[in-house]
């Protein structure tokens, strides 16, 4: 036992004569042995692009410049995205881009992928970084239009009021893609129409929709006004009838029934209880648009 610790302190005591021999002179500590190529960064995670990109720059950098240099590379990235073989370090430069052409990439999917350099002769193993993971994604581009209107059936109306609120409507810049701020923000009408019992249920900050070439309009999955059923765990849905049904009829209801003029009929729905189905319409005036008032008396 004696003899390891022994040859522990002399292996110690030797790396600290070399660490002190280069104190003042800290360039001779490591010099470079080649082109020492690397990415800055190992991963690059969820990161959103405005939907008008045409291409995303991914930095790469070297130690030493004194001449060009050219690098392959390996892209394992989906077809949406083009890719370069390689990338080209001009004389004097650290640093060169690896551009891709993410022209056909979809808004609003997700994107996963990996560049590797492939030639080995110019990495250090010990501190390059050879490889970088992404995470992308295009993004809309949101602009307000200013304040409509929002009346729910089943949720916001109660006895003595139709409860028709106004929100901010947002659209995607070069889409038919909207966004309802806030719609069912008054708590006071919610409690007004169901019972302040019902409160407290999950509750979307807004409704993403968007038009389709026939005006009919859809949205993901559902959404949720913050009302509960019977308590805990029993929010009250609207779903968009054929993503809960699988049966596409009762989709068509909801569309533009005049300029800029919204109908939604949601399937109303408890999971695990039941629901009123398609009965319970809401409706969107667009900035610009009528009064809903009107409309509805």
């Amino acid at each position: 036992m004696k003899k390891i610790f022994k040859a522990i302190s002399t292996l110690t005591l030797g790396l600290l004569l070399v660490s002190s021999c280069n104190v003042e002179n800290i360039n001779a500590t490591y010099s470079p042995s080649n082109d020492e190529v690397s990415f800055v960064q190992s991963i690059n995670v969820n990161t959103e692009i405005p939907t008008q990109s045409t291409t995303y720059d991914v930095l790469i950098g070297r130690n030493s410049t004194e001449k060009a240099l050219t690098v392959n590379i390996a892209c394992d990235i989906t077809e949406d995205l083009v890719c370069p073989s390689s990338v080209t370090f001009q004389a004097g430069e650290s640093s060169a881009i690896i551009s891709l052409d993410i022209s056909n990439m979809k808004v609003g999917k997700q994107y996963k992928g990996k560049i590797t350099i492939t030639d080995e002769s110019v990495i250090n193993k010990n501190i390059a970084i050879s490889a970088i993971s992404l995470t992308l994604q295009k993004v809309y581009t949101w602009n307000s239009l200013g304040e409509g209107e929002w009346w729910d059936n089943l949720a916001l109306m109660s006895e003595t009021s139709l409860g028709i609120q106004k929100v901010e409507v947002l659209k995607a810049e070069g889409f038919e893609r909207y966004r309802i701020m806030k719609p069912y923000a008054n708590t006071a009408q919610l409690a007004e129409a169901w019972g302040a019992s019902a409160l407290g249920g999950a509750k979307n900050n807004y409704i993403e929709f968007w038009a389709n070439e026939d005006m009919t309009v859809a949205w993901d999955g559902w959404w949720c006004p913050g009302l509960l059923y019977d308590g805990a765990g029993t929010d009250i849905k609207a779903y968009y009838p054929s993503y809960l049904t699988g049966d596409p009829a009762e989709d068509g209801k909801s569309k533009f029934v005049m300029e800029k003029v919204v109908a939604f009929y949601p399937y109303w729905y408890i999971d695990g209880l039941g629901g009123f189905g398609t009965k319970y319409p809401c409706f969107l005036s667009l900035p610009g648009g009528p009064s809903l008032e009107s409309l509805l008396q």
